[in-house]
């Protein structure tokens, strides 16, 4: 399993995505969520909110992307 550098509120923003998934999809949006974040960001490089959501707009089912984002953009960080 990959150790993840989380940065800014990544972390709680990552536990929501899984937390939106149907429980019984949640093993498989984990892992498919892990293996993005490692395709995209790369193993050990810190996940930014910015790269992290370029993950998210990139594996979300289309149809889930607009709740997804309504979720997850305002625990975007007050740059």
């Amino acid at each position: 399993m990959a150790e993840f550098n989380f940065t800014e509120n990544t972390k709680a923003m990552y536990e929501t995505m899984l937390e939106l998934s149907p429980k019984p999809f949640r093993e498989q949006t984990k892992k498919q969520l892990d293996e993005s974040i490692i395709k995209i960001i790369g193993e050990g490089n810190p996940i930014t909110e910015e790269n992290f959501m370029k993950v998210v707009k990139e594996t979300t089912p289309k149809a889930f992307l607009p709740m997804a984002l309504n979720v997850l953009e305002p625990m975007l960080t007050k740059k």
